[in-house]
């Protein structure tokens, strides 16, 4: 994968942090069927729509209730390359206890706009064609959750919903972040969290 290239087409002239996932985790992608994500700390949610193309229900210059994380950094994750959510008929509280349990974090709007994107230029199409996916990392109001799914007319909807409801056409999207801020000849030995897998050692911290 060129990484460089990758970045040019999504975001044209930024300049990408240096990717924190090692050559052999990007290389066994295609085989765990998995994307490598690249998100820049400078644009916002409006910005990045914008930049994809994507149409979406929200009306960024009034909305204050969506809440994203890692705002003020880059970020370079690793998420499924399903064109579906996993974990459909699970509420949000549960799916997010799953991820959790195995090292994992969730979507919230910045990353999953960024994620569409990078599932548009691989594979032609937008994901979750009139399905709905959990934001897990974000929130929404004050204990709600966002859910976002492209509807048929190719919009991206975004709603408010209770972390524990659920429905056979709602979903969840993990989110691997790296285990090493940079890559160095000790820090490389860290294992990255697999989807599935209950290792210890895929977790962020843990006890002996």
């Amino acid at each position: 994968m060129n990484l460089e290239k990758y970045v040019q087409k999504l975001y044209g002239s930024v300049v990408a942090s240096p990717c924190p996932f090692t050559k052999e985790e990007i290389a066994e992608l295609e085989k765990t069927n998995e994307l490598l994500i690249y998100l820049p700390a400078a644009l916002s949610m409006q910005e990045l729509a914008e930049r994809f193309g994507i149409k979406t229900n929200v009306d960024f210059d009034n909305e204050q209730m969506i809440r994203n994380v890692m705002v003020s950094e880059d970020q370079w994750f690793v998420t499924s390359a399903s064109k579906t959510p996993e974990l459909l008929y699970t509420s949000g509280q549960n799916a997010l206890r799953i991820y959790e349990n195995e090292g994992l974090k969730g979507m919230d709007f910045r990353r999953y706009l960024a994620f569409a994107a990078t599932f548009k230029e691989k594979f032609g199409n937008f994901p979750d064609d009139t399905y709905w996916t959990f934001l897990l990392s974000g929130s929404y109001d004050r204990s709600g959750v966002s859910v976002v799914g492209f509807d048929r007319h190719r919009v991206l909807s975004h709603h408010g919903w209770m972390k524990d409801f659920k429905a056979k056409f709602a979903g969840s999207r993990y989110v691997v972040l790296a285990p090493r801020i940079e890559i160095t000849s000790e820090t490389q030995k860290l294992k990255r969290a697999y989807r599935g897998s209950n290792e210890v050692s895929g977790r962020g911290a843990a006890t002996d």
